[in-house]
């Protein structure tokens, strides 16, 4: 039986880098997290909150790109560790809202710090290839 060929692509392919990129990223987030109890998704909850005044739960599954259930477990967790809060919603009390707490943003502050490191790395690589960091963030979050 003859080996079949890999289908050639013409253009330079970006796609397996960036994911290898990305899992890099998820273990340094990990780690980071980890260190703390906390989860990658619940890093990223954080890190929705923290620029916002509360998210209902459907905003903030399409902010950190995870399943409903997984989003919701994450949430719970947090709020039993006094990270996050929930309030019904002033207009329509069928919604509901997370908020970051205190601690949760003490908390987010604190791996974000341990995290620059790998931010100013990325950053500095992107700048000694000429590639402006704000150009690359737009194209990355048009995926979301």
């Amino acid at each position: 039986m003859q080996k079949s060929q890999p289908t050639k692509i013409d253009s330079t392919p970006v796609l397996i880098p960036l994911l290898l990129a990305a899992k890099s990223c998820v273990k340094e987030i990990a780690a980071a997290g980890e260190r703390h109890e906390l989860s990658v998704d619940e890093w990223l909850i954080l890190d929705a909150l923290s620029s916002s005044d509360g998210l209902t739960m459907s905003q903030l599954q399409q902010r950190c790109v995870g399943a409903a259930s997984s989003i919701t477990r994450a949430v719970d967790r947090m709020v039993e560790r006094a990270l996050v809060f929930r309030e019904v919603g002033q207009a329509d009390r069928r919604q509901v809202f997370v908020h970051i707490s205190t601690l949760g943003d003490s908390l987010y502050t604190k791996i974000s710090r341990e995290l620059g490191r790998v931010e100013e790395q990325l950053n500095q690589e992107l700048q000694d290839a000429d590639i402006d960091p704000a150009t690359l963030k737009a194209v990355l979050e048009k995926f979301n």
